[in-house]
């Protein structure tokens, strides 16, 4: 993203447009949970302040692959808001702002990107949800705790103590 000095009137400009996705410099590895797959979209208000140059804006591209909380496919945009200043020389035509554009959009990836903000995550078979929902104690059914209870060998959920290895070890003494 270049921003051309010279069309900078007193109260600034606003440019908008998209870099192709290799600006955004990614390096793919086949353990990538996602991969840049668009471009870069950018828009930024620019405005001079003597020889400093403060743009403000929004950027963002499209990034596929994996969710991590369904298993599904995920193509989604990612990207933040900015603010940069930098100080401009006397006689610099344009400004550079791609790699502050191309580091805002890289810190806003998630490290665990999702398919949707509402994403329900994996689906749950109907039959584990059925068999749990009627088995609580005082339900009719069993007590979903009694297989814990038998794998820890004493009682783990009635507020009573549960057996731990220094009580045992104290009762065969």
């Amino acid at each position: 993203m270049i921003v051309p000095l010279s069309k900078l009137g007193p109260e600034g400009a606003t440019f908008e447009g998209e870099d192709p996705v290799e600006v955004l410099a990614w390096d793919p590895s086949p353990r990538d949970v996602v991969h840049a797959a668009g471009p870069m979209r950018w828009r930024v208000k620019a405005q001079l302040f003597g020889s400093e140059l403060v743009c403000t804006g929004r950027a963002d591209a499209l990034f596929e692959g994996v969710c991590c909380r369904c298993g599904g496919s995920l193509s989604r945009r990612f990207g933040d808001e900015f603010a940069i200043s930098r100080r401009v020389a006397e006689g610099d035509t344009e400004a550079d702002l791609t790699s502050e554009i191309r580091e805002t959009i890289l810190l806003a990836l998630p490290n665990h990107p999702v398919c949707s903000d509402d994403c329900p995550g994996p689906p749950v078979p109907k039959a584990r949800v059925a068999g749990v929902a009627g088995e609580r104690a005082g339900e009719g059914g069993a007590d979903p705790w009694s297989a814990l209870d038998a794998l820890s060998g004493g009682t783990t959920h009635e507020n009573k103590r549960p057996r731990t290895r220094k009580t045992q070890n104290n009762n065969n003494q």
